[in-house]
């Protein structure tokens, strides 16, 4: 199964010394992605939001540690391990307070204007604009 992430469009962006912790949505569901800034042919550690929970677990955080140094191409020792652990764990609460989903981008040409009016008096107004994005399909 494939996924979709796009980094321009991340919340929040972290630099931890050679690695970049990047606050996104993978699949329309949050996610912290641990990058290695200076391994440009390693592989990318992901916090999905649904598994965050896990990580309050010491043993298991413990035992992602090892697996996310695999997978960052880091030396897997005591240190680096100390250090993602920290990573994820003071992350997850920005993890969890960031939007549902990105904001929406418009085109800047506008179509026309909504007016809602009420006994001829104008109670709201809004430019009708086009979303920028290709087709989705369910």
């Amino acid at each position: 199964m494939g996924i979709t992430l796009d980094t321009t469009k991340s919340f929040l962006t972290r630099t931890h010394g050679d690695i970049i912790a990047n606050y996104s949505w993978i699949n329309d569901e949050r996610a912290l992605v641990l990058i290695p800034a200076l391994r440009k042919n390693a592989a990318w550690y992901v916090v999905m939001e649904s598994a965050a929970f896990k990580y309050d677990d010491p043993h298991y955080l413990a035992k992602q540690c090892v697996i996310a140094c695999d997978v960052l191409g880091i030396e897997p020792n005591k240190t680096n391990w100390v250090r993602i652990a920290t990573i994820i764990n003071e992350g997850l609460p920005d993890l969890i307070r960031m939007p549902a989903a990105p904001e929406k981008e418009f085109h800047n040409q506008s179509f026309g204007r909504m007016i809602l009016r009420a006994d001829g008096q104008v109670m709201a107004e809004e430019l009708i604009r086009l979303e920028k994005g290709g087709a989705n399909y369910a």
